[in-house]
């Protein structure tokens, strides 16, 4: 595969980020403002990024394992990305209604973040059935940068809510 090293370097930072994150949530003490289900989103929204991106971006190693050519692997890789991607829509969306009784819990913030899963899975399904040929790995790769981007605004989150506020200090 060509871009493995790529790949296996993905998966690292991914679970770099989650073991990162665990940290932060045992050793930190969350902002006293912030309401404590919004943290649990918070932190459940990081790990589950984090190790699907480290699993996601292992995934292509098993069609091309398997025999598949290249652009097949990335295409078999791509559908079953693009159906995670639409069940952690699907998941978070209920998880966001059930614990703070709406859609958007952070207004703008949670759209722009629905937006970048459905536009995941719309490419990588897209790619999928076969209408980015020859772009194949790209898609992907451009799916894996989204999910990072969504990855670290998370893990940003949940830092910056660690550290003590004013309010706190006084």
């Amino acid at each position: 595969m060509v871009h493995e090293e790529l790949l296996l370097t993905t998966a690292q930072i991914g679970m770099a980020l989650a073991g990162f994150a665990g940290l932060v949530t045992l050793l930190g003490r969350p902002s006293l403002r912030a309401d404590p289900r919004l943290n649990e989103i918070r932190f459940r929204s990081m790990m589950e990024l984090s190790v699907t991106l480290a699993a996601l971006a292992l995934l292509p190693f098993v069609p091309a394992g398997l025999g598949f050519d290249e652009p097949a692997a990335w295409r078999v890789a791509s559908g079953v990305y693009a159906v995670a991607a639409f069940f952690f829509f699907v998941h978070s969306a209920r998880r966001n209604r059930s614990r703070m009784g709406r859609l958007l819990i952070a207004g703008g913030v949670t759209a722009t973040l629905f937006a970048i899963c459905v536009g995941d899975a719309t490419a990588l399904g897209l790619n999928a059935a076969g209408a980015f040929a020859g772009m194949e790995a790209g898609i992907y790769f451009a799916a894996l940068f989204f999910h990072f981007l969504a990855t670290c605004f998370f893990f940003l989150r949940l830092l910056y809510g660690a550290f003590p506020t004013d309010d706190a200090a006084a």
